[in-house]
């Protein structure tokens, strides 16, 4: 299975959210192209994801499960995202989210 990112782009969670910076989804997306990272992980922008008590909802899935993440919205979280995604595609699926995003983990009801 090919791990893939998540993002809302839409509804209450997404990018409409007034208090949070929304994920830079268009630079995500040339990144993901530019560092051939399509191949390793999938990339997908969706209008909802579900769950919308929280902001900026990404789910990440992997043949390990499925991980729920609300509230990316900074660089950082977008950097680390990339880094993420890199690891998967130097090491494989075995390559754990890193704890900056594993803090924004929740479980959607």
């Amino acid at each position: 299975m090919k791990a893939t990112v998540n993002i809302c782009d839409g509804c209450c969670c997404g990018r409409v959210n007034k208090h949070n910076m929304a994920v830079p989804v268009e630079d995500l997306k040339a990144a993901w192209r530019e560092l051939d990272l399509t191949k390793h992980v999938n990339l997908r922008v969706t209008s909802c994801l579900g769950p919308c008590s929280r902001a900026n909802v990404t789910l990440v899935n992997t043949e390990h499960g499925r991980t729920w993440l609300g509230g990316i919205a900074s660089e950082d979280h977008y950097h680390s995202l990339l880094d993420w995604a890199q690891g998967v595609a130097q090491h494989g699926h075995d390559h754990a989210l890193p704890d900056s995003l594993l803090a924004l983990r929740f479980d959607p009801v």
